[in-house]
């Protein structure tokens, strides 16, 4: 009987050198994490610099919609401490048509933003040419577009990160991917006549 009480003490003392190993990782895991974004948040360009750029890919995807948006960069604090994008009508007496107002942390989440708002409210896609390419004939013109639900839209990203293209693709989609294909094949011992 005692041995069976000192193998649980013993079960229980390792458990909680585990439990104290784990959470003291955890701890310089997020230590070492908010340092990092904190580093990042340091390089990162003015809320104009961001907005301007958000308004470049207005202009590069819809030119004739450039009055009937306006973009806002706002704090992570509005958010909760995450990024996020918050879309909502709005009208400037002073400034002339703007109609939507997209606000978000950085320029990827007003672009993001913009998105969401092209997709769900007008019924756009956008995407690579492979996958349908560019359709925005079906945005209402400038003066007219869809408002958004009363108190507006926000919508939290699910991760600190956001890139503008899958890291990957450089990898595989290259000019000669053709050659890499015939090396991959060739080292399984096939040929394409396999495939």
């Amino acid at each position: 009987m005692n041995s069976n009480k000192n193998s649980k003490l013993l079960f229980i003392a390792i458990s909680l050198l585990l439990l104290s190993l784990c959470s003291s990782y955890s701890i310089q895991e997020s230590e070492a994490l908010e340092s990092i974004l904190n580093r990042l948040n340091a390089k990162k360009p003015s809320p104009s610099e961001q907005e301007s750029a958000a308004e470049g890919v207005l202009r590069r995807l819809l030119p004739t919609h450039l009055s009937s948006f306006k973009f806002k960069i706002i704090s992570k604090d509005v958010c909760g401490g995450n990024s996020c994008f918050q879309i909502s009508n709005y009208r400037s007496l002073s400034k002339g048509p703007a109609e939507i107002m997209i606000k978000g942390t950085t320029a990827v989440d007003i672009t993001s933003g913009l998105h969401w708002y092209l997709k769900y409210w007008c019924g756009a896609h956008v995407s690579w040419d492979k996958t349908g390419g560019v359709q925005l004939g079906s945005v209402p013109k400038p003066g007219s577009l869809p408002a958004v639900k009363h108190g507006g839209v926000t919508i939290q990203r699910p991760v600190p990160w956001n890139y503008y293209q899958n890291v990957v693709t450089s990898s595989y989609a290259f000019s000669n991917c053709f050659m890499w294909s015939f090396l991959h094949l060739s080292s399984l011992s096939c040929s394409d006549k396999d495939v």
